[in-house]
Parts: structure tokens; sequence; C-alpha cells
């Protein structure tokens, strides 16, 4: 996997800006992309080290009440120089598959550093499957793996994007669908524009935003 050696410096996250409509999903299922579940949150990514941390929003700021716990926190710490993890912080008060509040928990969708080394060049299939391959997950629901008891990875799918959309939109806390294409590279985080070229976001209608 290629890296670079990190400095300590803000990173501003992969996310997804454009926007399709659901009934271009099918278009997409061709083996090229993998499906996220798209959570409703605030938008996080945690610099971790041996004994801190910090958290940031994508807008370089911090995120107020930001109520996780320190030492589960750096229990995702890797052992081997500072990991950075790219996620959403459940704040909303939305609710999960079995209808429960889903709050204070941070999923992880992405990691940008690992030992010290910054993720350039990585697809981001390699860095799922790195991801996969640190923690000891365990099934939490058809979303959803578990990491701790507050920290999960969420699911990546290869297949039905347009089925898995239509069930999706039956869960509060899940606002829709983003499609990340498999063998894309990451490029730094220097500027909010990078990365969103190689993603795709469907979500759900609302009363507050209409395609």
């Amino acid at each position: 996997m290629k890296s670079r050696p990190y400095k300590k410096q803000y990173i501003y996250p992969p996310r997804p800006e454009h926007k399709i409509k659901p009934e271009s999903l099918i278009k997409y299922d061709n083996d090229t992309y993998l499906g996220q579940p798209k959570l409703n949150g605030s938008n996080c990514t945690l610099y971790i080290s041996s004994t801190d941390f910090t958290q940031r929003n994508r807008h370089k700021g911090t995120i107020t009440n930001f109520k996780m716990n320190k030492q589960e926190i750096l229990s995702l710490y890797t052992g081997n120089g500072e990991i950075v993890l790219v996620g959403e912080y459940m704040n909303k008060s939305k609710k999960d598959i079995n209808g429960d509040v889903f709050n204070n928990k941070f999923v992880i969708f992405d990691i940008l550093v690992f030992e010290n080394n910054y993720l350039v060049g990585s697809t981001f299939e390699e860095r799922y499957n790195l991801l996969k391959s640190l923690y000891k997950l365990k099934e939490y629901d058809s979303y959803l793996f578990q990491v701790t008891e507050n920290v999960f990875l969420v699911k990546s799918f290869t297949d039905e994007f347009t089925k898995r959309y239509n069930d999706i939109v039956k869960v509060d806390m899940l606002e829709g669908w983003v499609l990340k294409r498999r063998n894309a590279k990451l490029e730094r985080g220097t500027r909010q524009k990078n990365n969103v070229n190689s993603q795709l976001k469907v979500r759900k209608p609302t009363l507050n935003y209409q395609f």
C-alpha cells in the first residue's frame, strides 16, 4: 500500500459532493464502486496517538458536546505511530434499525494515516480492507460491524445498490447511500475539494432537502 511519512497537520476528509438520483444507481452497479450507507451524524476525524487524541469536523473546528470516553478511543490506537480515522459522530438522536436511539457513537468509514504513514496513493478498497484487518469485528446489524461498545465500522457492499438503497431509506439514522470508486487513489487532503471526484451520494428525500 502506498504511503508517505505523516507530518501532524489537519487533513480535509474525503467526502461525497456529487449527487445522483436513486434511479441512476443501476448504472453504477458494475463492480467499479463500493457502496456504503450514509449515516446522519456529524463528520468527524480522530487523530489518535498512544496517549491522547483530538477530534475535528470537516471545517477544521471541533465537534461541540463530543461525549465519548477517552480510553475507548485510545483503544483504537495500533501501537506504532499516530493513526487518523474518518467517520460519523452520531449526535442527532436518530434511531437504528431496531428503533433505538443511536447517540454518542463513532462509525468509521475510512483511514487516512496508519503507523505514522499518510496513505496517499492507496486505493479506497485497500484502506477499507486495512480497517477490517485492524480490529476484531463483531456483527452488529445489516449495516455495521461493532469494534468496541461505542465504535463501529460501516459495512461496504459490491452489488444490489438499488435494492440496498430502498432498504436504507426505512432506517432513521441512515440518510442515503455513498458510492466510492474502488480503485480511486487517496489525494492529499489539503483542500476541501480533494477526493470528491471519486465519490457519489444518493440522499433519501426528506422535508429538508429534495433533488
